[in-house]
C-alpha cells in the first residue's frame, strides 16, 4: 500500500470487511467536495490534448491509412485501462459514511470482465462531432463522479482528449502528468500492436496514492504556536481585504444565458515572436521577475482600467491568493509522476494585494504620470511570491495547508457558488508555467499539437490560466455565462495582453 508511516491511521488506506479499500478524506479533499455544483457529480479539473497520428513513421506495424482511426481508438482504449491501473485513485470515489459521521474515499477493484466493461463504458466516452472540440466542450453540461476520458473526433480538426477528474483526486500539475502518461501508454500499445498486454486487475490497490497530509508528513494535530500563527495570518488577511475599492470584473451576462449558465473556456494565443519578447523583457525588469509576475500585475492593471472613472483619482486594490504546487516538497516517492492522481497543492496562507489607482477625469489629473507602473507592480508581486514559496518540506505553507483548506470550506448546507446582488466577480490567475516541461510533445506515432489544463471558477468569479506550449504563451479564461458575456471576457484577455506589451514597451504589430 502506497502510504507512509505516520500517526494518522484514519487517513491510511485499509481494506474493509466488504473487500473495498477505504480511508478518511482530509481537508483539501473536503474543500473540493464542498465545491461541487448541484447535479454536477464533482468539482472538476480538466486536462486537454490535441494530436496528430503519424503512422507512416513506423514500418514494423503496417496499418492502412483508412484503418488508422479504428486503430487509434483501440490504442487509446488500452492506454486508458492501463493508466487507471497504474493510478487506481482515478477510479476512487467519495461517499458519506453516515453510520460513523464521516466522509471516506473508497476504491474497489474490478473482479471480472463484466465489471471492467461496465466501468470502461461509463468512463471512456467517444464523441464524434462536426464542431471544433473546444466548442463541443463549451456547449456541454456533463455530469460525472469519477475520472472520465472524452475522446473527441471532428473531421476538420485534430483528434482531442479531455481528461476530466474530480479536483479532490488530482490538480493542474497532476492532470498534465496523467495526460503525458496516457500518451506514453498509447505509444507503447501502438508500437507493440497485438503483443501489448493489458494489466490484470486485483493487486493495483498497492498503487493507491495517500492524501496530502501523509504524502507531506503533516502532523495530525497542530501545536498552539501553529494555530496562533495561522490566526495571525488570517487577521493580516482581514486587514488586506478591508478596502473600499476591491477590484472585480463587471458582470455582463448575455441575455440568452442569464438564467442557464455554463462554464466555458476561451483562449488567447500569443504569437511566438511576441512571446519571445515578453520573456526577454521580463528578465530586464529586475532579478527574479518572471512572466507570471508580469501577467499577474497586468491582470490587476486591466481590472483597474475597467472601473468607473471619477473626477479625482482614487485607490483600488487587487487581492488574491497563490496556488502552490507541493509535489516537490512531498516525501519520496510521492513527489514524482507515479502519484499524479493526487491533489498535492495548497492555497497560500497569506493574501497577495496590489494597490493601484483609477485616474481622475479632471484636467488636473488627466496628465498625471501613470502611477500603475507595470515594472514596479511586477517587483512587488515577485517579492510576494518569494515570501510564500516553501523553503523546505517543513515550511509553514505546507504545515498550515489543512487549516487553510478548512477555513475556505463552505459550511454544510450552504452554497459556495452563491453570489451577492449585484454580483462581485473576482478574477484569479493560475500559472501552469512551461507545459512542455510536464507533457512531451512527441510520443512515438503521436505528435501533440496543443495541451492545457484548467479548473472552474467559484460563483461569479473568473479563472485565468497562464501557460506556455510549443514556444507560445497561451492566456485563457474559464467563466460562467450566467454572469459573463464571452465577447466581453475575450476583450478582457486582450486588455491584459495589451497591459503586458505596453508596460514592457513591446509593439504587438512588429514581427521581431
Amino acid at each position: 500500500m502506497a502510504s507512509p508511516s505516520i500517526q494518522s491511521p484514519h487517513f491510511q488506506w485499509k481494506q474493509s470487511g466488504h473487500g473495498t479499500w477505504e480511508r478518511d478524506i482530509e481537508e483539501s479533499e473536503m474543500f473540493y467536495r464542498g465545491m461541487m455544483r448541484k447535479g454536477s457529480g464533482c468539482y472538476p479539473v480538466t486536462g486537454f490534448a490535441s494530436f496528430v497520428f503519424n503512422s507512416h513513421k513506423f514500418t514494423a506495424t503496417e496499418v492502412k491509412e483508412t484503418e488508422d482511426e479504428h486503430y487509434v481508438e483501440d490504442t487509446i482504449r488500452k492506454a486508458w485501462i492501463t493508466l487507471c491501473y497504474e493510478h487506481p485513485t482515478l477510479r476512487s470515489y467519495v461517499e458519506d459514511d453516515e453510520a460513523n459521521g464521516r466522509w471516506k474515499r473508497v476504491y474497489s477493484t474490478l473482479n471480472n470482465e463484466h465489471e471492467q466493461e461496465s466501468w470502461f463504458n461509463s468512463t471512456f466516452k467517444l464523441i464524434d462531432t462536426e464542431e471544433p472540440p473546444l466548442e463541443w466542450f463549451n456547449s456541454q453540461i456533463v455530469s460525472f463522479e469519477v475520472s472520465t476520458l472524452f475522446f473527441v473526433r471532428s473531421r476538420k480538426h485534430h483528434p482531442t482528449f479531455f481528461l476530466r477528474c474530480p479536483h479532490d483526486v488530482t490538480d493542474g500539475v497532476g492532470v498534465l502528468q496523467l495526460v503525458n502518461q496516457l500518451f506514453d501508454h498509447a505509444s507503447r500499445a501502438y508500437d507493440q500492436g497485438a503483443n501489448y498486454t493489458l494489466p490484470e486487475w486485483g493487486n493495483e490497490h498497492a498503487k493507491l496514492s495517500p492524501c496530502l497530509r501523509l504524502a507531506s508528513a503533516i502532523p495530525e494535530s497542530f501545536s498552539k504556536a501553529q494555530v496562533d500563527r495561522f490566526e495571525e495570518i488570517q487577521a493580516q488577511n482581514g486587514t488586506i481585504y478591508n478596502h473600499p475599492g476591491l477590484l472585480s470584473i463587471p458582470s455582463r451576462p448575455s441575455a440568452a444565458a442569464a438564467h442557464h449558465g455554463k462554464r466555458q473556456r476561451l483562449p488567447l494565443l500569443v504569437p511566438q515572436a511576441t512571446t519571445e519578447q515578453i520573456i526577454r523583457k521580463c528578465k530586464t525588469i529586475a532579478s527574479g521577475v518572471s512572466v507570471t509576475h508580469v501577467f499577474m500585475s497586468a491582470l490587476a492593471t486591466a481590472l483597474s482600467e475597467l472601473q468607473p472613472q471619477k473626477k479625482e483619482l482614487y485607490p483600488v486594490r487587487y487581492v488574491n491568493h497563490s496556488m502552490i504546487n507541493l509535489r516537490p516538497y512531498c516525501h519520496d516517492p510521492y513527489k514524482g509522476p507515479k502519484h499524479a492522481a493526487a491533489a498535492y497543492h495548497t492555497v497560500s496562507a497569506q493574501a497577495l494585494h496590489i494597490d493601484l489607482v483609477v485616474p481622475g477625469s479632471s484636467p488636473d489629473t488627466k496628465n498625471d504620470v501613470r502611477v500603475n507602473n507595470l515594472a514596479n507592480l511586477a517587483i512587488h508581486v515577485r517579492d510576494y511570491y518569494k515570501s510564500v514559496r516553501p523553503a523546505s518540506s517543513t515550511d509553514e505553507q505546507i504545515v498550515l495547508a489543512p487549516l487553510m483548506f478548512r477555513s475556505l470550506t463552505a459550511p454544510p448546507g450552504s452554497d459556495p457558488h452563491a453570489v451577492s446582488d449585484p454580483p462581485f466577480c473576482p478574477v484569479a490567475l493560475s500559472s501552469l508555467g512551461n507545459v512542455g516541461s510536464i507533457v512531451s510533445k512527441s510520443h512515438g506515432a503521436f505528435e501533440l499539437t496543443n495541451v492545457w489544463a484548467a479548473s472552474e471558477p467559484i460563483g461569479a468569479g473568473v479563472a485565468v490560466f497562464l501557460g506556455t506550449w510549443d514556444g507560445k504563451i497561451e492566456l485563457s479564461v474559464v467563466f460562467d455565462t450566467q454572469y459573463h458575456d464571452a465577447e466581453y471576457i475575450k476583450e478582457f484577455l486582450g486588455r491584459m495582453l495589451n497591459c503586458v506589451c505596453e508596460g514592457l514597451g513591446i509593439d504587438e504589430n512588429k514581427k521581431n
